[in-house]
């Protein structure tokens, strides 16, 4: 099994970066990984010095050989985090095939490397799966589910892995978003597991928003690709401290897991969907009966008023 090469985006956070690296070099697979870091320019003046002691810290990085390499492309300008992992996953994948990604506020588990990469080979020739996924939040199995993964049509931004073939055919600027208008079907399945996506989706075609999570989910979905998940996280998110621009402490608390539940070895499956789970991950992404409802109406809206537009 060749090792997938890992991609780290990074800004203006030394110490979530310091942690991060910290925590994956520890993996067992981490001194045969190339590590490609994409450190993005300053956004202000402000942000100079922040961004400037990132990038010592990766210089302090590189002469500790703890990844097999490491490459480091620096921005001279800010490009903002969509267009930085757009670009850049986009660069690495094609020489490559594949990746794994990691933000720079993610800590990982020692088992993390060895789980993407698990799936990357397992699942390569598997036209249902899309992506893998790191982070689980916490969810309340049935004891009856024995598995040690599971599969979802929701995926992952925070730490993830994909293919070449399932990355480089993504409508980044949305030009077929009227395939969500005409398909009810479409939509219903793009918000069952949270009911925010549908929306995030279109607020991002009206320019208010910059997301390539929603824009990579949704082409995972309308190509009817799954993600596949660990049952217990192999990733903490830290960065849901107020530091960076969309997260809150409240983020932290849903987002909180315990790594000491990581299986060191897990078993790969046939994909599968249990529609339980799925229960579970839409409760966890929605925010009660009533924003559902909120939702729900102002989907219709949306798609009414595009139809009759076209």
């Amino acid at each position: 099994m060749s090792l997938a090469p890992i991609v780290m985006f990074v800004y203006n956070r030394a110490d979530h970066f310091k942690k991060t690296v910290e925590a994956l070099s520890k993996c067992n697979e981490a001194k045969d990984s190339e590590l490609f870091i994409f450190s993005d320019g300053a956004k202000n003046s402000e942000n100079e010095s922040k961004v400037q002691a990132v990038r010592n810290e990766i210089k302090e990085l590189q002469k500790q050989n703890l990844f097999h390499n490491i490459t480091v492309f620096e921005s001279p300008v800010n490009k903002g985090l969509a267009k930085s992992v757009i670009d850049g996953v986009t660069e690495i994948i094609n020489r490559f095939g594949k990746v794994i990604v990691v933000e720079d506020d993610s800590v990982t588990d020692k088992s993390f490397l060895s789980f993407m990469n698990l799936c990357l080979d397992y699942y390569k020739d598997e036209n249902r799966v899309g992506s893998v996924a790191g982070y689980t939040p916490v969810l309340d199995f049935s004891p009856d589910y024995n598995y040690d993964v599971f599969f979802s049509y929701r995926s992952c931004s925070s730490a993830w892995a994909t293919w070449q073939d399932r990355w480089q055919s993504i409508d980044w600027e949305l030009n077929e978003i009227s395939d969500f208008y005409k398909s009810p079907a479409l939509i219903q399945k793009l918000n069952l597991n949270g009911s925010d996506r549908f929306i995030r989706l279109y607020r991002q075609t009206k320019g208010n928003g910059s997301s390539w999570s929603v824009r990579f989910g949704a082409h995972l979905v309308k190509n009817d690709y799954l993600t596949v998940y660990p049952k217990y996280s192999y990733v903490m998110n830290i960065g849901c401290d107020e530091s960076g621009v969309h997260s809150t402490t409240d983020d932290a608390k849903r987002m909180y897991v315990d790594l000491n539940n990581a299986i060191s070895s897990p078993k790969m499956v046939d994909v599968f969907i249990d529609n339980d789970i799925q229960k579970l991950l839409k409760k966890h992404y929605s925010y009660g009966f009533v924003s559902d409802v909120k939702k729900f109406l102002y989907t219709c809206f949306i798609v009414i008023k595009e139809r009759l537009k076209g």
